[in-house]
């Protein structure tokens, strides 16, 4: 009989755990945030603030970056997933940002999307596909569809040549082609 209310009891709140994961998990499409709702401590990325503080680009790539994108007038944009245990996932992303905003990109031409994975509906689809999280793209040309992957390089230069290169070095590459 005890078994028998146990299985009841548990059988409901296994259900109940699933109608509820299946309700908050029906809109898969991605969320576009500011970088103040970033700094202010946003849920699911309240780890944002402290590793932003932390970065410390190099200011000469940095100024150079600035007068690339003066004469450029590209778009970032940005993809990322909140609440990731990752320590190396919580550095890159405020890396990119702080990278960006030491170099006076103006937040218009910021675009940060978050998403629970890759499989998330974004603007961009018919572009590019996100492959992982976060994910940059640099949008240097959007009626070609020419976008430059600034992580997807990063992490490619970060294995070939270790400690050689920085976030804001791949990003002013990106502004180089």
């Amino acid at each position: 009989m005890v078994v028998s209310k146990l299985f009841k009891v548990l059988s409901i709140f296994v259900l109940f755990f699933f109608v509820s994961c299946e309700i908050n998990d029906v809109d898969k499409s991605a969320k576009l945030l500011t970088i103040q709702e970033l700094l202010n401590y946003t849920i699911g990325y309240d780890w944002f603030p402290y590793e932003f503080s932390l970065y410390k680009p190099d200011s000469l790539v940095t100024m150079q970056i600035d007068s690339l994108w003066k004469i450029k007038k590209y778009r970032f944009i940005v993809f990322v997933n909140p609440s990731c245990n990752c320590t190396e996932t919580q550095k890159t992303f405020p890396s990119i940002i702080k990278s960006l905003k030491a170099s006076n990109i103006p937040d218009s031409v910021i675009l940060i999307y978050s998403m629970l994975n890759e499989t998330y509906s974004h603007p961009f689809m018919h572009k590019f596909t996100v492959k992982i999280l976060p994910s940059c793209f640099t949008e240097i040309d959007s009626t070609t569809s020419k976008y430059y992957s600034v992580v997807d390089t990063f992490e490619l230069y970060r294995v070939k040549f270790p400690g050689k290169y920085r976030m804001e070095h791949i990003i002013a590459k990106s502004l180089e082609n």
